[in-house]
């Protein structure tokens, strides 16, 4: 999960900072390929092993619509920022997709590993 958030990082600057459009195409169906389909394809299998059974359903639901949530804020953010700094879309995009593949990367490096460990079917209180 880690390898396409690394992939969609370097791949950003190429689509946002060309003038050429088929360079353009390419790099950002690449992204694309790599950054949502990579990254938050699987993300629904990982928030799996992370919840007792009790609460998985609602946990998962929840945590996963926080990107929705959150991602519907992008747009007006982008978009201020753009007019602010005078810089157009290219500057703040590659901004946010660096810090939020980059946030990703590091969730996932923090989270604990689970192969090989048996995960507790019930919620456990402390």
């Amino acid at each position: 999960m880690i390898l396409p958030a690394l992939l969609a990082i370097p791949l950003a600057p190429i689509y946002l900072f060309t003038g050429n459009f088929a360079i353009m195409a390419v790099a950002f169906s690449l992204q694309g390929l790599a950054g949502s389909g990579g990254m938050f394809g699987q993300v629904p299998s990982y928030l799996n092993e992370r919840f007792p059974t009790e609460v998985r359903a609602t946990a998962i639901a929840f945590c996963y619509h926080q990107g929705a949530i959150w991602g519907g804020f992008c747009a007006p953010i982008l978009a201020y920022l753009a007019t602010t700094w005078g810089t157009g879309l290219a500057l703040p995009m590659l901004i946010g997709t660096v810090i939020g593949a980059g946030s990703f990367i590091i969730a996932l490096l923090l989270g604990p590993e689970t192969r090989g460990k048996e995960l507790v079917p019930d919620l456990v209180l402390a």
